[in-house]
């Protein structure tokens, strides 16, 4: 299989910063390109909007969020630099879900694989091995690694 182009769906969990270093060694074993994604959760932004008095408070919320993702996504792309693997960060913010968006991503920037960890920040974790890497598993056109 040759793999040009690698995604790295990271949330900030324990889970996907070892997916992340994972995912740096496999690209440099490749000579592939990283892309290191974190995608705002949209039930985050739900939840924090309901609950708070002010108005407007979504604004300085999604703000708040997008920084957040782009600290989690800079710490990746510095330890890619540094083992000189070719690497592009991007933090998007949909309001449909994480595992479609991370779908949709992938398949739009053509990646030939998926590294995510297996289980992220959501309360059910000790539940679930994870419903976002689940369900990249099981709806992804690439093959996925799940890193525990």
């Amino acid at each position: 299989m040759l793999i040009k182009r690698l995604l790295n769906a990271i949330d900030g969990s324990n889970s996907s910063l070892k997916a992340s270093t994972f995912a740096i060694d496999m690209a440099k074993r490749f000579d592939a390109e990283l892309i290191v994604l974190h995608v705002i959760d949209p039930k985050y932004k739900e939840l924090e909007i309901a609950i708070s008095p002010r108005p407007g408070k979504f604004k300085e919320i999604a703000i708040r969020a997008m920084e957040e993702g782009e600290k989690m996504v800079e710490t990746v792309r510095q330890k890619a630099t540094e083992m000189n693997v070719k690497v592009k960060t991007d933090v998007i913010s949909d309001f449909t879900s994480v595992t479609k968006d991370i779908l949709e991503y992938a398949k739009a920037n053509k990646v030939d694989i998926i590294v995510v960890g297996s289980r992220g920040m959501t309360g059910f974790k000790k539940l679930l091995v994870g419903s976002v890497a689940s369900g990249v598993v099981t709806y992804s056109e690439c093959p996925v690694v799940v890193v525990k």
